[in-house]
């Protein structure tokens, strides 16, 4: 008899756990989730009539195995995504380079003392752990370099970086430091220490690795992938069922009974793959305010419409100028291939924002603000016209971990692991696509 397994959660992690599971003969798997739609923060909207991730959704740098799996979905319907990245810093845009570019600040001595620091520490090669994301940011960059990134941090996040896990460092653009010319960079680079901190543009520094960049080419952006992705799971013989919110989970010797808002689901295993702690806490008496230690980012999320061929040929561009409205802008339009016959296309812009301040109780008024300013960072032609906005509030997007949160998590997981044998709760720490997939790839070891 095959053991039946429940994933619960159907986004890219819950995709993922579904996918290295279900070559598995002895395993009878299905996918439930409480939105009535697949794919969680990957399902686009409705907006004016396009198809509008929530955000840059693109299967970014992602193993070649996985584009297959991708493509096959797509039935062929997809396209490479060549990155034209840009960012910006001290009112300058570094092309090709989607990091801080703090080459861009005016100050020269400033520089030299980021390379001065960086020179020490790496005499020093600095072990120590980190009590915070403020913490990592000296010990990585230097006491300069690493102000500069906290204030870039808290621009994107509304929080300080002391306030937060060293390990935020994951979600972060910061990951890397450029500080001089690409030039400059690869010198200091030469150091074994340094080149595991330091950056230079992708451009100049050849071939990095093998994974691949795709999107979906049906002109339904990210949806159009979610909705296939039922049914080639379906045809898999993976059952999917959204709109079932789980209340209650009860286990014994036999089994797992799975109370829902549609009735109890009887299973041998519970796979927890959505990153709601509290959901899983109160189905199984567990009170642990764990999901009290995460911060949210609030955004407003702007749709701009213009016409598509006075929008620059680029993917995304992010703007780290502490004093400015937007974080990142997105030529959705143009690499999802949405144009209407009329020739408007779209882009989407993520501007980070505080709960209750004037913009987020004024969201209309904010359209034109956010226009003129990727007009003056050059992402459409100075004579482009803004068709239409649409701005909406996002009160919850990226997922901050605050200091506390590790010890908060590993509490929780022990107790679940100590009185639900039956009961997986998975990891939530990979953020990036290809990071969630690898993970997803040791499951079998913990599902026997």
């Amino acid at each position: 008899m095959k053991k039946k397994v429940m994933i619960v959660g159907s986004g890219f992690r819950g995709f993922c756990d579904a996918l290295h599971l279900m070559d598995n003969p002895d395993l009878e798997l299905q996918i439930v989730d409480s939105a009535p739609f697949f794919g969680g923060v990957m399902h686009s909207l409705d907006i004016e009539g396009f198809a509008v991730d929530k955000g840059v959704h693109i299967f970014d740098s992602i193993p070649v195995s996985l584009a297959e799996t991708v493509t096959e979905i797509m039935d062929g319907q997809v396209h490479e995504i060549d990155f034209v990245s840009a960012s910006a810093f001290n009112n300058k845009v570094t092309e090709q380079f989607s990091l801080p570019d703090l080459n861009s600040l005016d100050d020269a001595s400033v520089k030299e003392q980021i390379r001065q620091e960086l020179l020490t520490l790496a005499k020093e090669s600095p072990t120590g752990l980190p009590a915070n994301l403020e913490e990592y940011f000296e010990q990585r960059y230097g006491k300069t370099a690493a102000g500069i990134f906290s204030q870039i941090f808290h621009k994107v996040y509304g929080l300080t970086s002391a306030e937060v896990e060293p390990t935020a460092i994951a979600q972060t653009s910061m990951g890397r430091l450029k500080f001089l010319d690409d030039d400059a960079m690869r010198e200091l680079k030469q150091d074994p220490w340094l080149d595991t901190v330091l950056a230079a543009r992708r451009k100049s520094m050849g071939k990095i690795d093998d994974f691949v960049s795709i999107y979906p080419s049906d002109g339904n952006a990210m949806r159009g992938w979610c909705e296939r992705a039922v049914k080639w799971l379906e045809a898999k013989g993976v059952a999917v069922k959204l709109g079932v919110k789980i209340e209650k989970i009860e286990e014994d010797d036999n089994g797992v009974r799975v109370h829902t808002n549609n009735g109890v689901i009887e299973v041998d295993t519970v796979l927890w793959s959505n990153d709601s702690i509290k959901a899983l806490g109160d189905a199984i008496d567990i009170p642990d305010d764990v999901d009290g230690l995460q911060y949210g980012t609030p955004m407003m999320f702007a749709t701009l419409l213009t016409q598509a061929d006075k929008v620059r040929d680029f993917t995304y561009l992010q703007n780290f100028d502490p004093d400015q409205l937007t974080y990142r802008t997105a030529a959705s339009g143009r690499f999802s291939h949405q144009v209407r016959p009329d020739g408007v296309s779209f882009l989407t812009a993520e501007c980070p924002i505080q709960i209750g301040s004037e913009n987020w109780n004024n969201p209309d008024a904010m359209g034109q603000k956010v226009w003129d300013e990727i007009k003056n960072l050059g992402v459409v032609d100075q004579d482009a016209e803004l068709v239409a906005a649409d701005i909406k509030r996002i009160p919850v997007t990226f997922k901050l971990a605050k200091t506390g949160y590790a010890k908060a998590f590993t509490d929780f997981h022990q107790k679940v692991a100590n009185n639900h044998k039956r009961v997986i709760l998975r990891d939530v720490t990979p953020f990036f696509r290809r990071d969630i997939y690898f993970d997803s790839a040791h499951l079998g070891e913990l599902i026997a």
